[in-house]
């Protein structure tokens, strides 16, 4: 399960299938009184691109009519309201009623609606978590009292999430012959692990190649790149300490103790939501020679460090400063951080991305407690 407050920033790449082909959206629907305009958004896009069309609610009522990509996921949206009605641009015409929140259209967008209905259901339960998190944060909170108070509240979350995620799959399971997957699959990019993931993303079914997934797929790329490292000896690399002194991983790895390589940077919010996680891992098997060294994606020496004094991190700390050019992701293949890599005693990595909870249950496992 992933981790409370952990998100993973990575660079949107278009996919180019689904590109070719136009189809007409026709939608005639209801909203409450007070709505003044409703939209039609592409939560793929950016910017004005966001914005496919717009229309002037009249008496509760509105119509849409117009052209974006065949079979485009894009949602139906008004300002004020709590749900963006989703629906895939196959040219069949649409009857949404925003208030009740169903709609009249082809099978596939009638199943699609209900669907995300449902999962939207179950994930306002956690929505009193973060905003408890949040009020904590706003209110000053350490982030030693941050990261005690997100463990709770992870603790509390984890059966939602687990049911989310059963819910999930079975929806992603259940139509793998339409594109319905393509709404819901990127969701659990890091909640299962890479044969799974490999499996699903196969590229026989149609709705891999769908720009809904363009992200996903670069995630599930770079986890193929990272299994393929877990079985094999760990790769040396002569990158400075804080300092200004050279060291090689050579120096760490390989040398009869467990050694997590941990890659972050002091700009990443997601690495530094993590670094609670990490740090009790530290503290509760560092005792056992369980080690940690931090490859650093950072550019800037005062700030690299600056975040490592902010946030106590006592273990071994490597940068060059050169940001995502930096050797050791170009080494290791990670463009995406947080990421990390488990090294046993002999120096053979035996893992990858263990956050959360992950990290703690991987390192009982292999301590034995």
């Amino acid at each position: 399960m992933k981790s409370l407050f952990s998100t993973v920033a990575l660079a949107f790449v278009a996919v180019a299938a689904f590109a070719q082909q136009t189809a007409e959206y026709n939608i005639k629907g209801t909203c409450a009184a007070d709505v003044k305009k409703v939209y039609i958004v592409n939560p793929m896009a950016r910017g004005n691109k966001a914005l496919c069309d717009s229309a002037v609610v009249e008496a509760g009522k509105f119509a849409l009519k117009g052209t974006a990509q065949k079979d485009a996921l894009l949602r139906i949206y008004a300002k004020n309201t709590p749900y963006a009605m989703p629906f895939f641009n196959d040219g069949t015409p649409i009857t949404a009623d925003m208030v009740k929140q169903t709609v009249s259209a082809s099978e596939q967008n009638n199943k699609l609606v209900a669907y995300d209905k449902e999962l939207d259901a179950m994930n306002a339960e956690l929505r009193p978590f973060f905003d408890e998190y949040n009020k904590a944060r706003q209110s000053g909170a350490t982030n030693e009292q941050l990261g005690a108070l997100g463990k709770q509240l992870e603790a509390k979350m984890a059966p939602v999430q687990e049911r989310i995620k059963n819910r999930t799959l079975e929806i992603v399971n259940a139509n793998k012959d339409n594109l319905i997957p393509a709404a819901f699959l990127g969701n659990l990019v890091y909640e299962l692990e890479y044969p799974q993931l490999k499996d699903l993303f196969d590229a026989k079914y149609a709705y891999v190649n769908h720009p809904a997934l363009a992200r996903a797929n670069q995630t599930v790329k770079m986890l193929a790149k990272k299994a393929a490292f877990i079985g094999q000896k760990f790769t040396d690399l002569e990158e400075n300490d804080v300092n200004g002194q050279p060291h090689k991983l050579s120096e760490y790895l390989g040398k009869g103790n467990y050694v997590l390589l941990d890659f972050w940077a002091s700009w990443c919010g997601p690495c530094r939501a993590e670094m609670p996680n990490v740090k009790a891992a530290y503290e509760k098997y560092k005792g056992k020679g369980f080690n940690i060294v931090a490859l650093s994606f950072d550019n800037k020496l005062e700030n690299w460090t600056k975040a490592i004094e902010d946030m106590q991190m006592p273990w071994i700390h490597l940068s060059d400063l050169k940001g995502w050019k930096t050797v050791a992701g170009q080494i290791y293949g990670v463009n995406a951080i947080p990421a990390s890599f488990l090294v046993d005693p002999n120096g053979t990595i035996i893992a990858a991305d263990l956050r959360g909870e992950k990290l703690e249950a991987k390192l009982k496992e292999v301590y034995g407690e």
